[in-house]
């Protein structure tokens, strides 16, 4: 059918895909697309489409003719939404095989995903290396504090001997291909007033990991990566822990909402999250006081001790970020953090983790301000279920708010969405706790429910029952549908494959923003019936 002008579906849809055409092309020097630019600014769209074009690329030079022939004119009047609007699939950063999924079927009814080599991997977003990096023949050992811009150059492998702060002021740039090794009780710290730009490419990353060669090497070998920054938080100048008590540096938050801790981007955080002291660990990523300004997206962190990654307050905001094997939780938050998340990829192994999402506000005020409130928009979280340890998808307590959309839970063996604490039945008749395109699937003991019996001294929630919640006056928006998992623990082509079903209930609609995906109209993080995605696999397993 030929497209109308200004048809905002098919538009918001073609410029988005070449918006990430462009991204994934940086070796052309392209500048940056700004998506809400390309929608508005007629002048600048075409500017744009003539540099593309001008680089003589085959895929861009498809995408331009594409968006031409859409006779684009002027800026883009918003047109009413659809339910389940139809957008092109964006190229993905690198291409997945999965299993064929026929031409006849809807891919709207397709939910899940189709996923090879996955489980056992350190490579999910970021291809692997073709060395061993703990056996380079030149370690450049770093200094313990950067006080002065420095530039880690690719190509080089590079030895974290201890706790390394980048402080006063100045910035540590690390280009792509970099390797940083961490002795045990090592750590990269990147201060308040201090910066990082840390940009891999999916054909060379930067890597974070232990300096113990491959084959020994184990969650805990060293600490991890710590940005700080000065964004609000609901406590008076907080210390991060996990580092040593009374140290200036290791202070952060301020008022600067949209204030930067830097860029990481293709970047992999492996075997980290050292214990300084019980109960008292640093995380594979540490994001304490960033501003939306700051840049995280194509990250993952890999059998870490502790959690994943763990934002205190702040307004960071990330995307296409995947946490595989975290000894507690995949991604934890407290102290006021508003941020934003979109294309979250959690998985959980069965021998170790406790929570997918573990939401706080503040333990001792759980109506501390600013109230941590997060949106997360296209999530998968998937579990194997163990008989012997125990895994909750959300646990959200002490005052957390947050909207949580379009998300699919699947495996976990005690609960899939616990909510905790007195004000839990006030944040939600004030919608400042939400939930909308939640797919549930075999959670609970034996996979049968999800949500646990808490009457009498197991009530944490003044009587408030997530059964009821979710099953009953929210039956709309919940599914318990026949997915498959099959082979889930292999290292080299773990499949977690979708069914075709008709479900009740529609992805919700995505915000018009400039950070948001608008054409993710699916429920989690990998878009169903596509024989490719986001996530760069490779069959090559990192053995822990």
């Amino acid at each position: 059918m030929e497209k109308r002008p200004n048809d905002r579906a098919a538009v918001v849809s073609a410029l988005w895909t070449f918006k990430n055409q462009c991204d994934a092309r940086r070796h052309l020097k392209l500048p940056m697309v700004h998506f809400k630019m390309m929608l508005a600014d007629q002048a600048y769209r075409e500017g744009m489409l003539e540099r593309a074009e001008a680089t003589g690329d085959p895929v861009l030079k498809a995408a331009v003719a594409g968006i031409r022939a859409l006779q684009i004119e002027g800026a883009v009047e918003r047109a009413p939404e659809s339910p389940r609007p139809r957008v092109a699939v964006s190229e993905p950063v690198q291409s997945i095989p999965s299993q064929s999924m026929g031409s006849s079927m809807n891919p709207a009814l397709l939910i899940g995903v189709g996923l090879a080599a996955i489980l056992g991997l350190a490579y999910l977003v970021l291809g692997p290396q073709d060395r061993d990096a703990g056996e380079s023949a030149e370690n450049i050992a770093v200094v313990r504090s950067m006080t002065a811009d420095t530039t880690w150059e690719s190509g080089q492998t590079y030895l974290l001997e201890g706790p390394t702060y980048v402080d006063n002021g100045a910035r540590l740039t690390i280009e792509a291909g970099v390797t940083v090794l961490g002795m045990p009780g090592s750590a990269l710290i990147v201060t308040r007033e201090a910066s990082i730009h840390a940009r891999g490419r999916v054909d060379a990353p930067i890597v974070f990991t232990s300096a113990k060669p491959v084959g020994s090497r184990r969650s805990g070998d060293w600490g991890g990566v710590v940005l700080l920054g000065d964004a609000p938080v609901n406590q008076d100048n907080p210390q991060v822990e996990g580092l040593p008590g009374g140290d200036q540096r290791a202070f952060y938050g301020g008022d600067n909402v949209q204030g930067s801790c830097g860029v990481l981007e293709y970047v992999r955080i492996e075997f980290a999250g050292y214990e300084m002291s019980r109960d008292n660990e640093l995380n594979g990523l540490t994001l304490a006081g960033c501003g939306s300004g700051s840049i995280v997206r194509h990250v993952q962190v890999h059998r870490g001790l502790d959690d994943g990654v763990e934002l205190f307050g702040g307004t960071a905001e990330l995307s296409h970020v995947v946490v595989s094997g975290p000894g507690d939780d995949a991604f934890d938050w407290d102290k006021g953090w508003r941020g934003r998340a979109q294309y979250i990829f959690l998985l959980m192994y069965p021998d170790t983790g406790d929570n997918g999402f573990e939401g706080d506000n503040d333990k001792n005020n759980p109506d501390a301000t600013p109230r941590s409130a997060p949106t997360f928009y296209n999530v998968t979280m998937l579990a194997e279920p163990s008989s012997t340890h125990v895994h909750r998808g959300m646990t959200l307590r002490h005052g957390t708010a947050g909207r949580f959309h379009n998300i699919l839970l699947s495996g976990f063996n005690r609960e899939a969405i616990d909510l905790r604490g007195a004000g839990v039945r006030e944040l939600i008749s004030r919608g400042e706790l939400a939930f909308s395109g939640l797919l549930l699937h075999e959670n609970g003991k034996a996979g049968r429910n999800g949500f646990d019996d808490e009457n009498g001294d197991a009530d944490d929630d003044a009587g408030f029952s997530e059964a009821a919640y979710f099953s009953g006056t929210h039956a709309s928006s919940v599914a318990h549908v026949g997915l498959q998992v099959r082979n889930v623990l292999a290292t080299d082509a773990m499949t977690f494959t979708p069914a075709l079903v008709d479900l009740p209930l529609a992805p919700a609609s995505i915000p018009q923003d400039e950070f948001w995906d608008e054409g993710a109209n699916f429920i989690g993080a990998l878009r169903p019936g596509i024989a490719s995605n986001w996530l760069a696999a490779r069959a090559t397993p990192c053995m822990p």
